[in-house]
C-alpha cells in the first residue's frame, strides 16, 4: 500500500511538470539554478527542471575528468563506433566480433546505470527501489501504474544518457512481452549501414546492460529491426 502511495504521488508529480511547460521554463529551471539550491538537487530532480546533461556535468581540470552525478565519462566522436567494428572484424570471426562488441556495450552501460542509482546524486533513496528490483520485470506487466512511472523515469534517465550523449532516442515498451525497446538514430546503423542483417550489436548490450542493471537479473537484448536494413527505427526485444 505504501509502495503505491509513493508511486502516485512521483508519477503525479512528474506528469504535472510534463503538462506545464511555462512552469518549468519561468519558475523552476531558474530556481533550480540558484547557487544554494543546485548544490543540493539530485540529477533526475534537475532534469525534470528542465537542466541538460550538459549544464549538469562536471569538470575537473587538475585531474582532467568530466562526469555527472559522480558517473565519470570520457567523450569521443561518433566514428569510433564504426572503427571498434573495423578494428575487429580484423581480428575476430563475425560471431566472435558480434559476441565482443555486445559484451562491451552490455557491461558499460550496466556500470554506468548502476552507479548512477547508487552514488545517491541521480536519485533519492525512496525512488531507487521502485525502479530496481528483482521483480520489476513482471510487476511492469501487471501493473500499469508502475509502468508508467518506470517509463517516466528510465525516460529521463536515457535522456541523460543516450540522446544527450549523442547515441540516439530510446523508447521503451514495458509492458510487451518480451521488452521492446526502440532506438531512433541509431550511430552504428548510421556508420555500418546499408546492411542485408543487424548490425547494432555494441547497442544491443547496451539495451541489456539498461534491463540488466535494473532487473538484477542477466536479460538478453537482440536487435529485431535495423535502420542498417532499411526499417524507420532499430527495435530490440528483451528477455530472459
Amino acid at each position: 500500500m505504501l509502495k503505491r502511495i509513493k508511486l502516485k504521488v512521483l508519477l503525479s508529480g512528474m506528469e504535472f511538470v510534463e503538462r506545464h511547460p511555462l512552469l518549468v521554463r519561468f519558475l523552476l529551471r531558474p530556481l533550480s539554478r540558484m547557487p544554494f539550491v543546485s548544490g543540493r538537487l539530485m540529477v533526475l530532480f534537475k532534469a525534470f527542471a528542465g537542466h541538460t546533461a550538459f549544464e549538469m556535468h562536471y569538470v575537473d581540470l587538475e585531474r582532467g575528468r568530466i562526469g555527472i552525478g559522480g558517473v565519470e565519462e570520457i567523450l569521443f566522436g561518433s566514428k569510433v563506433i564504426e572503427q571498434m567494428h573495423k578494428v575487429l572484424e580484423k581480428r575476430l570471426s563475425e560471431e566472435e566480433k558480434y559476441e565482443a562488441l555486445y559484451e562491451l556495450g552490455h557491461n558499460l552501460c550496466r556500470w554506468e546505470v548502476s552507479t548512477a542509482l547508487e552514488s545517491g546524486k541521480w536519485a533519492p533513496g525512496v525512488l531507487v527501489p521502485l525502479i530496481r528490483n528483482s521483480t520489476i520485470v513482471d510487476d511492469m506487466r501487471s501493473d500499469p501504474l508502475l509502468a508508467r512511472f518506470f517509463v517516466r523515469v528510465m525516460g529521463m534517465v536515457s535522456r541523460l544518457i543516450t540522446d544527450e550523449g549523442g547515441w540516439g532516442h530510446l523508447e521503451f515498451e514495458v509492458q510487451s512481452r518480451p521488452l521492446r525497446v526502440t532506438l531512433s538514430n541509431s550511430q552504428e546503423a548510421a556508420w555500418l549501414g546499408p546492411s542485408h542483417k543487424p548490425v547494432c550489436h555494441l547497442y544491443a548490450g547496451i539495451v541489456a546492460g539498461y534491463a540488466s542493471a535494473i532487473s538484477g537479473e542477466e536479460l538478453r537484448a537482440r536487435e529485431v529491426e535495423c535502420r542498417a536494413m532499411g526499417a524507420p527505427a532499430c527495435v530490440f526485444e528483451i528477455d530472459r
